[in-house]
C-alpha cells in the first residue's frame, strides 16, 4: 500500500494522454504520484510468473493476480487479489478525507471481513492517530506520534499493542513521493527490520536490500529489478526480479487501463 497509511505504517508487514499536463495537476499525496504512474490510470493489474532454471516463463503463479483501482484524482479505492482460477482471495476497500488522506480501510479474506484500519487527522489536517482492528472491530494495535513529509507521506510513528504497551517505532523514507526506505525498531529501540531501495534513471526501483533481525540470526536479502516493456504512456508493463546471484526469480506482467477523456 504505498501512499495509503496502511503501507506507510508498515503495520501489516504490512497513459495514452497528455502526460505532461496531467502530471502537473496530480496531488502529491495521491497514489498516482507515489507510484510514479503517468496519465489517468484507472486500474493496474499485475500477474506474477516464476521463471524456470533457464529463465523461461511458463504458466502464471497460482497465488495471485493483483488489481489496484483508482478514482479520477489518482487515489486508490480498492485493491484485490485473485487466484489463477479467478476467485478473489483478498480485498481492501478504502475511504478518504476530502483532501485525499486515507480515512478507513476494510480488509476481506476469502470473502469474509478479517481486519480494518481507522485513521484520524488533527486540526491542521495532518495524520494524528490510527487503529488497526481485528475481524470483530476490536483494536489490535494503535498508532501515535505520526509525522509526515511535505507530500503527505507518513515518515514515522509509534505502534502500541491493545494494552497500551509499546510494540515499536516505524520510519519511512521517500524520494519524489516513492517509498525508498523503511525500518522498524522494537520496544527497546532495537532495529529489527530495514529496507533500502535504489532508483534507476527513470525513477523506478532498481535494487532493494532488506534486513530482518531475528532472535538468533540476521537475514539480508538483495533483489534487483529490470523493466522490460513500457506502454505508450511510459508506464512499465513487465518487470523482472533477480536475486543476489543474478538469477531471475519472478516476472511481473502489468496491464493498465486509463480513464476515457470526454
Amino acid at each position: 500500500m504505498k501512499r495509503s497509511f496502511l503501507a506507510a505504517a508498515m503495520a501489516l508487514l504490512l497513459f495514452a494522454c497528455n502526460t505532461e499536463k496531467k502530471e502537473a495537476e496530480v496531488a502529491k499525496n495521491s497514489d498516482w504520484y507515489a507510484q510514479h504512474l503517468k496519465g489517468d490510470v484507472q486500474t493496474v493489474e499485475e500477474t506474477s510468473y516464476t521463471p524456470d532454471s533457464t529463465g523461461v516463463v511458463g504458466a502464471m503463479d497460482s497465488c495471485c493476480i493483483s488489481t489496484e483501482t483508482y478514482d479520477d484524482k489518482g487515489y486508490t479505492t480498492i485493491t484485490s487479489k485473485k487466484d489463477s482460477k479467478g476467485a478473489v482471495t483478498e480485498e481492501m476497500s478504502m475511504s478518504r478525507y476530502d483532501k485525499g488522506q486515507a480515512k478507513e480501510m476494510s480488509m476481506k479474506k476469502d470473502g469474509k471481513h478479517n481486519s480494518g484500519f481507522k485513521i484520524q487527522l488533527d486540526s491542521a489536517g495532518k495524520y494524528a492517530a490510527a487503529q488497526e482492528l481485528d475481524s470483530a472491530g476490536n483494536v489490535k494495535f494503535f498508532y501515535t506520534n505520526l509525522e509526515e513529509d511535505e507530500n503527505g507521506g507518513v515518515t514515522t510513528g509509534k505502534r502500541f499493542k491493545a494494552d497500551s504497551s509499546l510494540d515499536g517505532t516505524f520510519y519511512n523514507v521517500y524520494t519524489d513521493g516513492l517509498q525508498t526506505g523503511n525500518s522498524y525498531t522494537d520496544s527497546v529501540g532495537k532495529e529489527v527490520y530495514k529496507s533500502v531501495s535504489e532508483l534507476n534513471d527513470k525513477g523506478l526501483i532498481a535494487k532493494t536490500t532488506e534486513t530482518e533481525v531475528g532472535k538468533d540470526s540476521t537475514k539480508t536479502t538483495v533483489k534487483t529489478f529490470t523493466y522490460d516493456n513500457f506502454d505508450e504512456a511510459g508506464n512499465w508493463t513487465q518487470r523482472t526480479t533477480y536475486n543476489d546471484e543474478g538469477k531471475a526469480t519472478k516476472v511481473v506482467k502489468r496491464s493498465l487501463n486509463y480513464f476515457k477523456k470526454d
